[in-house]
């Protein structure tokens, strides 16, 4: 398509929803002038309608004050031929972030990196300076698919169309539905007085599903969703997919709190505590590049070429990690095997894609964020003093050695008789270099004949003694006590316990962790000790059970 609208030349139609559509368009300037931007148009009939013409006025006049790195600019603001309303907005070319999820679990230091990026944006918007009437803008549509990832590593919030600034009575909800119900915070879905803390919830939402693979609120229609929002429990990330990080998690659960004291203040101190974690990346950009070529390699690769130029420091070329045979994807509301919702799967049986970028720099070693300190390259200069000091070295050992061996078979000699079963042979000293060795006394005495000598490695070793016991054969790597029969296990009558709360409380029996609530387990029948956990409210609980095998133990918390 081409179509001209004003100043701008339509050439590609990109999406669109109910009331508005985008598209790639280019501007057409004096001499050949021309900038690819994308435009926002609303659909016909809809321009004219003075309470949605209002909202889409509104939207662009905040949207404009909104100059920042992690946020898309608004460049313009017009009407077409026709009198239609359109907002052009620079061009990012890359992905959303929906569309980078549905390739798998993404590396924890990319996953820090991008909800990191897309929180100084929304900081950034919630303290924009404005008139006494005015105190930030709330974003209220926070989601993946408004999370824009260039293919340079650039990660920009886009889609302030239902933002709302925060006057002195304070932003609220609509009655009206607006925004995504999965990711609207529990005081957005109740109609409440809005703040910067509602987006905080829906980025807590983004990065418990960033790192676990599936939905978090899931519902069959909206109305089950907003219920899943207001009442539904949180599992704590690491009860589904255990190799994330401990401090990882309590940010996640922090961001995830109903209580809006107990959530993140602002943007800024979700930051600071994202960038304590131990996996946060310091590299995080070029980390996000790498992974943008391996998931997307063929509409990637003019830049992931580039990128290999730079080598960042590694020097090594990028495999594109695909998806398990079968995989279903977070798009979908699954990992696991296809045909498989995952959020009906045991977490034992979630089948976890390769996250990569290099390995996650090898083991977070190497590549990207460079080698460990003490894995550093010796100086040039200090290879010569390095070799002397080993030949030195072996040197003194062989001297020495040949020292205690003379003593030894000194002593031994009168004793040792040939072929008896309590001579000791000698361990074969190691070959020398000519160069390195000291040299050899010229009045140096030759041993006595009858002394012991050393044993010649090439020998082979004296048959055993006649009643001697056979050895036992050992496979390579194994012990004896691996090859010599177990004795049977006997197993111990087992009962079941089953133990729910909201909160969610950590449950521990005899002080090993079983997992978060809700659980069952089948546990050994007797006398337990068990104790119900929740750091972040202070609660911890001991309380003895019996565990019998014909009833099941049933606890209950709920506060």
């Amino acid at each position: 398509m081409s179509a001209v609208l004003g100043k701008y030349r339509l050439e590609q139609r990109l999406g669109g929803g109910g009331m508005a559509e985008v598209f790639l368009a280019s501007t057409i300037g004096a001499e050949g002038f021309s900038r690819k931007v994308a435009i926002k148009r609303v659909l016909p009939g809809f321009s004219d309608n003075p309470a949605f013409s209002s909202m889409f006025v509104a939207e662009a006049q905040l949207s404009s004050r909104l100059v920042h790195p992690n946020i898309v600019s608004v460049l313009d603001f017009d009407r077409g031929p026709d009198g239609g309303l359109f907002l052009v907005m620079e061009l990012v070319e890359g992905k959303d972030l929906d569309g980078l999820n549905s390739t798998g679990l993404l590396p924890i230091p990319v996953v820090i990196f991008t909800i990191s990026e897309v929180l100084r944006g929304l900081g950034y918007a919630h303290d924009l300076p404005g008139g006494a009437d005015m105190r930030g803008i709330v974003h209220r549509d926070v989601s993946p698919h408004n999370v824009l990832l260039s293919w340079e590593g650039a990660v920009k919030v886009s889609d302030f169309g239902i933002a709302k600034a925060r006057s002195a009575s304070e932003a609220t909800a609509s009655v009206f539905i607006k925004g995504k119900p999965a990711y609207m915070s529990p005081e957005q879905a109740n109609g409440s007085p809005l703040d910067g803390r509602s987006d905080l919830f829906a980025v807590g939402v983004m990065l418990w599903e960033m790192l676990v693979g599936r939905r978090l609120f899931v519902g069959e229609d909206t109305r089950s969703t907003l219920a899943a929002v207001l009442f539904g429990q949180i599992p704590r990330p690491r009860s589904i997919r255990g190799d994330i990080p401990k401090d990882l998690e309590k940010v996640v659960m922090k961001l995830l709190e109903r209580d809006l004291p107990a959530r993140y203040p602002t943007a800024e101190a979700a930051i600071h505590d994202l960038l304590e974690c131990h996996d946060a990346p310091k590299r995080g950009r070029e980390m996000l590049i790498q992974l943008l070529q391996e998931r997307f390699p063929q509409q990637a690769q003019l830049r992931g070429s580039l990128m290999r130029q730079r080598s960042m420091g590694s020097g090594q070329g990028m495999t594109p990690v695909p998806l398990p045979p079968g995989a279903r994807t977070i798009a979908d509301g699954s990992v696991g095997p296809s045909g498989t919702p995952q959020h009906q799967m045991p977490a034992a049986q979630i089948a976890y894609a390769a996250p990569s970028v290099s390995s996650v720099m090898q083991a977070r070693t190497g590549t990207l964020e460079g080698p460990p300190r003490s894995a550093a390259p010796p100086r040039r200069g200090n290879g010569l003093k390095i070799a002397l000091v080993v030949l030195v070295t072996l040197a003194s050992a062989a001297g020495a050695f040949l020292i205690v061996a003379k003593v030894r078979g000194d002593k031994a000699a009168p004793d040792a008789g040939a072929g008896s079963p309590d001579t000791v042979a000698s361990v074969a000293p190691p070959t020398i270099d000519a160069a390195a060795a000291p040299p050899t006394p010229v009045d140096a005495a030759p041993p006595p004949a009858d002394a012991a000598t050393p044993a010649d490695a090439s020998a082979p070793a004296p048959p055993p003694p006649p009643d001697a016991p056979a050895p036992v054969p050992v496979d390579a790597g194994s012990t004896i006590d691996a090859q010599l029969p177990k004795p049977p296990e006997v197993k111990k009558a087992q009962g079941k316990l089953e133990v729910r709360a909201f909160p969610v409380l950590t449950v521990y029996l005899d002080n090993k962790r079983l997992g978060d609530t809700p659980i069952t387990r089948m546990v050994p029948v007797g006398k337990h000790t068990l104790r119900l956990v929740n750091t972040d409210r202070g609660y911890d609980e001991k309380l003895p059970i019996v565990i019998s095998a014909d009833k099941p133990v049933s606890i209950e918390r709920m506060k």
